[in-house]
């Protein structure tokens, strides 16, 4: 009835993928002492799981050191736009909205890093899955569905008491029971759907099952009482964070392991130390900039600058994703799709 098939190894899965959830929850035992309360340099370190937020940012850059991946995107003006231009003026217009729209700004990086959370979520449920291994897998609406009908009302609660605290309405009590509802109709609907497909002799992915089933209640801590909008992206953003450098460690490992590969790459360095490298200069960034920021009044036109420039490199992230991993594309999908399967354990 269940079958095994490991991204990389149990191991590997396990400690990228899932146990990540044990990070954040020491990241969040922390905060509740009293040294992490003041917002400081310390406090964003450890809602960022210990460097790992901005970390994760570094391999997205990695594509940028790839001479293939630039032929390709330099082959069309259009191209060049949104791999060059598109970055730069993404990164321009966070920190115009951090200096004379600051609420705004906020509020289209939060939705757009939950977008964000959702379908590398989404990805990897599809990645997880064998269309070829007798599985049971739901179509691809149904299982958007059902992440994203949840998340929606999840983050919806803690967006109404962020915005109407220690406020309770009939009609927002009406709203968020339709939207948990609709959400455990979806979720439901993905379940009954494996089910069917079970009956009828497929076998049920655990490891995809598995994820799914965190994916669901990814944002089930925005519920918590009390939670800031500093510190409640840190169980969820510590999962999604290692999830991705995890992805893209076997990407990076897999891809530039023939010599023929290696000679993409400048100064044939490694593959792994480059990403390394570019990772440990993300957290230099972050570091640099909240550091510097500290040191100035909040309301200051220095501290704002300095806010959006880090902020700026996260929606920057968020923009390079959407067209670096979209696999609809077909030089994206064949220059990633192949590695990432190539050290996929087979189904137990």
């Amino acid at each position: 009835m269940f079958c095994f098939p490991w991204m990389a190894s149990r191991e590997f899965d396990l400690l990228w993928y899932f146990a990540p959830l044990l990070v954040a929850g020491l990241a969040s035992i922390l905060l509740q002492q009293q040294v992490f309360v003041a917002p400081g340099l310390l406090f964003l370190f450890v809602v960022n799981a210990f460097g790992i937020g901005p970390m994760h940012q570094g391999p997205t850059w990695f594509f940028y050191f790839d001479k293939k991946n630039n032929a390709h995107w330099a082959e069309e003006r259009q191209r060049q736009i949104v791999y060059y231009v598109g970055p730069v003026l993404v990164f321009i217009a966070t920190v115009m909205l951090a200096l004379w729209a600051p609420g705004l700004g906020l509020a289209l990086t939060t939705l757009w890093g939950i977008q964000h959370f959702i379908q590398q979520n989404f990805g990897m449920v599809m990645l997880y899955h064998n269309k070829n291994g007798n599985e049971a897998i739901a179509s691809r609406s149904v299982l958007s569905r059902s992440l994203w009908t949840p998340a929606i009302f999840f983050v919806s609660i803690f967006f109404y008491r962020v915005l109407f605290p220690g406020q309770s309405s009939p009609w927002a009590i009406g709203v968020f029971t339709v939207l948990g509802l609709l959400a455990l109709y979806d979720v439901t609907r993905y379940v009954l759907d494996l089910r069917k497909q079970v009956s009828a002799g497929a076998r049920i992915n655990a490891p995809a099952m598995m994820f799914w089933a965190v994916s669901v209640l990814y944002f089930l801590p925005f519920t918590w009482p009390g939670q800031r909008v500093e510190s409640v992206f840190l169980i969820p953003g510590t999962m999604h964070w290692c999830q991705y450098i995890g992805l893209n460690l076997l990407l990076v490992r897999h891809k530039y392991e023939e010599s023929e590969r290696k000679g993409d790459l400048p100064f044939s360095v490694s593959a792994v130390l480059l990403m390394a490298i570019l990772c440990f200069g993300c957290l230099f960034f972050f570091l640099l900039t909240h550091g510097l920021k500290m040191t100035f009044a909040p309301d200051s036109f220095n501290f704002r600058l300095l806010l959006g420039m880090a902020v700026g490199m996260s929606n920057v992230h968020y923009y390079q994703d959407a067209f670096l991993w979209r696999f609809r594309e077909q030089f994206q999908r064949e220059s990633i799709m192949p590695f990432l399967m190539k050290g996929r354990r087979p189904a137990a």
